[in-house]
């Protein structure tokens, strides 16, 4: 009389296969959530640059360095160029300038935002 007692190579076998359907239909879901990841990495680095950009031009004595900090390039972590763009409007000495920023990669704008900078 044999003993039923322990696994057998038939069990292990189905368990095996049940892990790798379960490891198969979790896939996608990993996949997609690393894309998203390095899409938001993205968006994050983008309006950090956008942030340091409008500190720079808050920190400018005057209308004619702003346009400097329009035209910049940078490059996030994917190795991506992040370009920013914008305008001035406004600009005269004692008042609020409205600096108008965005930036973008590959024709996709990032991130964007208008700010108000006092000029001394």
């Amino acid at each position: 009389m044999q003993s039923d007692r322990g696994l057998g190579l038939v069990e292990v076998i189905v368990a095996m296969l049940l892990l790798g359907a379960i490891a198969v239909a979790i896939l996608p879901a990993l996949w997609q959530g690393i894309i998203l990841s390095s899409e938001q990495s993205s968006t994050a680095t983008a309006t950090r640059f956008l942030n340091s950009l409008v500190e720079e031009a808050r920190g400018l004595e005057n209308c004619t360095t702003i346009p400097d900090v329009i035209g910049r390039t940078e490059s996030d972590g994917s190795g991506n160029e992040l370009v920013s763009s914008g305008s001035l409007a406004g600009c005269a000495s004692g008042s609020a300038a409205t600096l108008t920023l965005q930036v973008s990669t590959g024709g996709e704008v990032l991130a964007s935002t208008t700010a108000l900078i006092y000029i001394p």
